[in-house]
């Protein structure tokens, strides 16, 4: 199993706030724009941050939410104890949310299946706090559901499944950038505190063998 998962975790100088759990998506990797640039918000507001690489291989086309809960019990084990935990979760790492939901930990979920029941079912009504961030172009947000969707929910006009808006890259800069802010305004939310310690800029890899 381990050898389809690599989790990494930056380091801090002091003790971090929390920790955040970052699941990328099915090919949009923790490199990409928007959680490129939720990792870099959440260091720098003082979290500790450990993101999750994958091989989406035949077996987690097969079963997705096996696949997706095996990396992230796997990513909440690696991760360093803190005093409490967010999940940013990335398309196919929403299928993480009724998992976050079981333990209670508060998530920011980009671009989530909509379509998909388990996800759908686990980000409307009771739960942890939640963030979801769409875009209008995306065949898998609904508008509908998402109105329904508990917590904050950010709807970017005319942004596709990448929040890209067509190429218009003003207009695709600008979802990047509301998204971003949306991230930052969750973590400030479950920080608990508005003093953070300075973030390393480095970070160690711990992939499992």
């Amino acid at each position: 199993m381990t050898e389809r998962f690599e989790v990494d975790t930056w380091e801090f100088e002091g003790e971090p706030v929390g920790r955040v759990l970052v699941l990328p998506g099915g090919f949009y990797p923790v490199e990409s724009p928007i959680l490129y640039w939720a990792c870099q918000v959440a260091a720098g507001a003082g979290w500790q941050v450990t993101t999750m690489r994958w091989t989406v291989d035949e077996a987690a086309r097969r079963e997705p939410a096996r696949f997706v809960e095996q990396a992230a019990d796997l990513l909440a084990a690696r991760a360093p104890a803190a005093p409490r935990t967010v999940i940013i979760g990335k398309s196919l790492g929403t299928r993480a949310a009724p998992w976050a939901n079981a333990r209670g930990w508060s998530g920011v979920w980009l671009t989530p299946l909509l379509t998909e029941p388990v996800v759908r079912d686990a980000l409307t009504g009771d739960g942890p706090p939640a963030t979801a961030i769409g875009g209008t172009a995306d065949p898998v947000w609904d508008g509908a559901v998402a109105r329904r969707l508990r917590g904050t929910v950010v709807e970017l006009a005319g942004a596709d499944h990448a929040l890209h808006v067509g190429t218009d890259w003003r207009a695709s800069l600008d979802a990047l950038t509301r998204a971003v802010e949306a991230v930052e305004v969750h973590l400030l939310a479950q920080s608990g505190s508005d003093r953070a310690p300075r973030p390393r800029t480095r970070s160690v890899s711990a992939s499992p063998h």
